[in-house]
């Protein structure tokens, strides 16, 4: 197993709740939402709603996020296997884990606020997202195959980056959010083996 310490950079990133919980069903079991005076209550409730949040009220990244970027990068990343040369997309889902699962992050610097299609309905209704700018993350890469070099994780990290992105409004769906760039790349050297003391 490989092991790499990643940093990356995005100018802008949003967040989007991704279960079924009914926003009203949320706000009566959430407590006091932390006032923002700048932020209309209503519009704070929102953003809330659609940020990621630790028991302690801390925002996160989930893992999986990066995780599914990494996937979808892996699909411009070909290698020979066999006679042929395959998209590296299945090898990422099952070779590759991101570390922690959650991945702390500073509060949100403000909320975007603009018209969306339902596409249960074809209606056009009001979104309200919470949006950091000039974000910077760290996590951990395990790569459970040391076949794969260095120059090819480069290569689906750029990819991800690039094209598909995370969070809300990403690249992959037509958006300019979660566009990232890997600004540090290191590998956690792995632990050696204790040395035998000399004979007195």
């Amino acid at each position: 197993m490989k092991k790499y310490r990643i940093v990356i950079h995005m100018s802008k990133y949003m967040q989007h709740r991704m279960d079924d919980v009914d926003l009203a069903i949320w706000e009566e079991n959430h407590g006091n939402i932390v006032d923002r005076p700048e932020i209309p209550k209503e519009d704070k409730v929102r953003a809330d709603y659609h940020c990621h949040r630790a028991d302690d009220n801390r925002c996160y990244i989930p893992a999986e996020q990066i995780e599914q970027s990494l996937i979808n990068g892996g699909t411009q990343v070909k290698s020979k296997m066999g006679n042929s040369r395959r998209s590296m997309t299945n090898i990422v889902a099952g070779q590759f884990e991101v570390f922690p699962e959650r991945i702390f992050i500073r509060e949100y610097d403000e909320i975007d606020k603009r018209s969306a299609v339902n596409k249960n309905n074809g209606a056009r209704v009001i979104t309200v997202r919470p949006k950091w700018i000039d974000l910077t993350i760290e996590f951990d890469l395990h790569v459970n195959n040391d076949t794969i070099t260095h120059t090819t994780i480069k290569q689906i990290l750029y990819h991800a980056g690039t094209m598909f992105g995370i969070g809300s409004y990403r690249p992959q769906h037509k958006g300019k959010f979660g566009v990232f760039e890997v600004t540090s790349f290191k590998e956690l050297k792995k632990a050696g083996r204790p040395k035998k003391s000399k004979a007195a």
